[in-house]
């Protein structure tokens, strides 16, 4: 798996800047750009996708004290960047959007909560990854594209290289998100009562 250093090394590569750098604390312009964007990015790429390696499916800790016009109120999860879905204890397949149960992101005095009519709810959500070594491959090739997009105008001043790696970085995200789906196997769906019967 790449370090986070090889990352942002194969992100400079990327726009034609020959220099690499050992470590984000040493003292060059490509270091300190690198320090300043990788953070930040990193957070972002995983937001983008409901990357495998990130998900976690949790029972949320109810709070009491719903607010006005929903009937729970839980703690908003620890180390999690983007929640994708609140479902029901014991489901795992994929939900349909008659199935999505609503819910809403707020605040209190001790942090985020979110707000919802589910009972025992369950969350399914990204979470901060900040150790390389559980980085999908994929993943480190998008984050080094994206890592790109913003190292490009102040180490190579060239606009045509922000624009080759946007459309790199979105390639690369395409790729990565088809094959996410392949690492995955959906319940078979029930025969229908027709078929049951006729058995």
């Amino acid at each position: 798996m790449s370090s986070d250093i090889e990352i942002c090394n194969i992100a400079l590569s990327r726009v034609a800047v020959t220099k690499a750098i050992a470590s984000f604390t040493e003292h060059s312009k490509e270091a300190e750009q690198c320090r300043v964007f990788y953070g930040q990015l990193r957070d972002l790429v995983l937001q983008a996708f409901p990357w495998p390696f990130a998900e976690s499916i949790v029972a949320l800790a109810d709070l009491g004290s719903p607010a006005p016009g929903w009937q729970y109120r839980y703690r908003y999860p620890a180390n999690c960047l983007k929640v994708r879905d609140i479902v029901q204890p014991g489901w795992r397949g994929p939900l349909t959007a008659d199935q999505q149960i609503p819910y809403k992101i707020g605040y209190d005095s001790g942090g985020r909560v979110i707000h919802t009519d589910q009972p025992e709810a369950v969350c399914r959500f990204t979470f901060r990854v900040e150790d390389s070594t559980f980085f999908d491959p994929q993943f480190a090739d998008v984050l080094a594209w994206r890592l790109s997009m913003d190292l490009a105008l102040p180490l190579a001043a060239k606009t045509d290289l922000v624009q080759f790696a946007t459309q790199q970085y979105q390639m690369a995200l395409t790729v990565a998100e088809a094959s996410a789906f392949e690492e995955a196997q959906d319940d078979p769906e029930p025969e229908s009562e027709f078929i049951t019967v006729r058995a």
